[in-house]
């Protein structure tokens, strides 16, 4: 199974064996990780692989879940680390999951601050993962996500592999599942969008962004698959503009 099929088959675990994986299987991981392209160019990121079987490495939070290994990231905070950081480490987590293991992204959980004095930039997400007390994978319409009608506004007719590009998006996991993402489609761009969260959610921003991210790798991840040639831009028109429920993020260019 590759990286575009488990995007339609994965699901998150929470709940993880404790045994440990094979150092090769680590190393193949941590190889894939510091090979991976960034969304945005130029913004430093370090992988930090953590073991919790032998010690408790300190993530809490509500969310938290207890898992054998984490990969966390730090980054740099420059334009668009958020969106990156989430497209980075979802390549990573359906990479993970291709190689039979379980992932759950640690969006309401953070490391304890002895972990975080360890890293060389600001933290800002971490991957559980290990081997799955759960089954891995299941049916895509089994999965929880919002019907395309929600999500898509369609200005033309467009093909069906621009549609099983949208579908490969609109499957991506958020925090708590909220699926902040929009999209306004045409023949040769699709123009995404994020729903803005009301005043009293403002403080889950930072994960809408990263959510959004997440969503972009599926997005793109389907776009190499199906050999559609693709760029990512932004409208200074939109970005000019004032919406009131949704924020421009960027635009998709299609060949």
């Amino acid at each position: 199974m590759n990286m575009y099929d488990t995007i339609f088959s994965r699901k998150s675990i929470r709940k993880f064996y404790y045994e440990t994986i094979e150092w090769e299987t680590l190393d193949d991981i941590l190889k894939f990780a510091d090979s991976l392209s960034m969304l945005t160019q130029g913004i430093k990121v370090e992988f930090k692989l953590i073991s919790n079987i032998e010690r408790n490495q300190g993530f809490n939070g509500p969310f938290a879940v207890r898992a054998p290994y984490y990969i966390s990231l730090s980054s740099e905070k420059k334009d668009d680390y958020l969106l990156n950081a989430g497209y980075i480490m979802q390549q990573l987590s359906l990479y993970i999951e291709s190689k039979g293991l379980g992932t759950c992204f640690m969006g309401g959980a953070s490391p304890g601050w002895g972990l975080k004095n360890t890293m060389r930039f600001d933290y800002v997400i971490s991957l559980a993962f290990g081997k799955s007390k759960e089954p891995l994978y299941r049916e895509s319409f089994l999965a929880k996500r919002y019907p395309e009608s929600e999500l898509v506004v369609y200005k033309e007719e467009v093909s069906s592999d621009i549609r099983k590009m949208l579908e490969a998006a609109r499957l991506a996991p958020s925090s708590l599942n909220n699926q902040p993402w929009r999209f306004v489609v045409y023949k040769n761009r699709i123009h995404i969008f994020a729903k803005k969260n009301p005043w009293i959610a403002r403080p889950l921003d930072k994960l809408k962004m990263i959510d959004m991210g997440i969503m972009l790798a599926n997005l793109m991840i389907a776009a190499e698959e199906l050999w559609i040639d693709v760029k990512l831009t932004k409208s200074e028109a939109l970005m000019n503009k004032s919406f009131e429920k949704n924020d421009y993020i960027l635009t998709v260019l299609i060949s």
